[in-house]
């Protein structure tokens, strides 16, 4: 099976790293910083032009920025035969895909995070309106090379997006905000690293290992009246549930304004 990549930036390149010892790839990409650096590091092969690179492939992943899709799918509109279309660009509905390439089309609209660089990743599905059993049983093997797969209606894509495709950023800036409590509390850069970091990789390790949930996790933390209580009485004076639901529903709301 040969998989096109139309785009190989982070997501694209995560990806193809899952994939290009299995399958044959062929790779367009429009820069030519990022060209050289993917022949170097993968065995794969260059289009000069998505028709080019979509023309002979079965699968078409399509990883452009949204703002660049339209321009992508106008190229391969003329070499469109019984490939399967995977999308992974942010806000895009299968309907706007199928309805640019003008014929009906097996599209898969996907949402990964930036964890499957390291394989670690987990990625929602969903079929477009001509897309079958199959075809979500192929795109979740595909994307399965870089972490967990669930399957979900289209109209759930951008609220996969809000919780776990934007959920990295969430994590990050969290660490950051302990990083810098930590180096204000007196710490250096090294030891606030190492208490910081080694925190959240133990505690996330609880989470996948333990039976008990996130709250019943940080109750056996917290003493009633204890240090742990302390902190967590600000974060709920300011009403840290509240902040995360308004977070994500932004995300949610962006993503769907990224499709008109």
């Amino acid at each position: 099976m040969t998989i096109a990549f139309i785009g190989a930036g982070n997501m694209g390149e995560a990806i193809l790293a899952g994939l290009y010892r299995k399958y044959s790839c062929v790779v367009c990409d429009a820069r030519a910083d990022r060209r050289a650096y993917l022949k170097k590091k993968y065995r794969c092969s260059f289009a000069q032009t998505p028709a080019l690179a979509a023309a002979a492939a079965d699968v078409v992943l399509l990883a452009v920025k949204p703002q660049d899709l339209p321009v992508a799918l106008a190229d391969i509109k003329g070499v469109v035969k019984r490939q399967l279309f995977i999308s992974i660009a942010a806000g895009i509905t299968a309907s706007f895909i199928e309805k640019a390439l003008g014929v009906k089309v097996r599209v898969v609209r996907t949402m990964p995070n930036l964890p499957a660089m390291i394989g670690e990743g987990v990625t929602g599905v969903a079929g477009g309106r001509h897309a079958t059993a199959q075809d979500l049983k192929q795109a979740c093997d595909i994307l399965g090379a870089v972490g967990p797969v669930i399957t979900v209606p289209e109209k759930m894509i951008n609220a996969v997006t809000a919780v776990s495709g934007s959920g990295p950023a969430y994590v990050f800036l969290f660490v950051e905000c302990m990083m810098n409590a930590a180096r204000k509390l007196g710490f250096s850069e090294k030891e606030a690293k190492a208490l910081v970091y080694q925190t959240l990789l133990g505690s996330a390790h609880m989470l996948a290992k333990s039976e008990d949930s996130a709250e019943a996790l940080r109750q056996k933390v917290t003493s009633k009246g204890g240090t742990t209580q302390a902190a967590t009485d600000v974060f709920m004076d300011k009403d840290i549930f509240g902040m995360f639901l308004a977070a994500m529903k932004a995300a949610r709301t962006r993503a769907a304004e990224l499709a008109k």
